[in-house]
């Protein structure tokens, strides 16, 4: 069975380019564009894993974050956050909320692909920006 990732990117172009480059990772992609449609698929699916930005529209990726880590269905699913707010306080607030991982726009996309992977796997990794 294919491993399941949520992106979470308000972005269009980002969101697209990211969904076709791990869907040919082999991964079953959902996708929303907005905190409210993230709230409903995090409510009703499983996810091995999830990308957020933290500005999104409705609901911000910090509230998110906490949501998910309060979530019975996805509380230990792993939470690797995008975002183009890379201060040191943000990559701590973020972190320290729940996620595993914080790369700051713009990334190169095989290190995204390489933490991701590791992450499945069930290696934990580094906080890094």
């Amino acid at each position: 069975m294919r491993q399941k990732i949520l992106i979470i990117e308000d972005e269009f172009l980002m969101l697209s380019f990211l969904q076709q480059r791990l869907q040919k990772e082999d991964l079953a992609v959902s996708i929303a564009s907005d905190g409210d449609q993230a709230m409903e698929l995090i409510n009703t699916n499983k996810y091995d894993c999830i990308l957020v930005d933290l500005m999104l529209p409705f609901i911000s990726g910090f509230e998110l974050i906490s949501h998910i880590r309060a979530n019975t269905i996805n509380q230990a699913t792993p939470i690797i956050v995008l975002s183009a707010l890379g201060n040191e306080k943000t990559i701590v607030e973020a972190i320290s909320i729940g996620a595993n991982d914080f790369l700051k726009k713009p990334f190169a996309l095989n290190v995204l692909v390489i933490k991701l992977k590791l992450l499945l796997k069930g290696h934990f990794i580094s906080h890094t920006a």
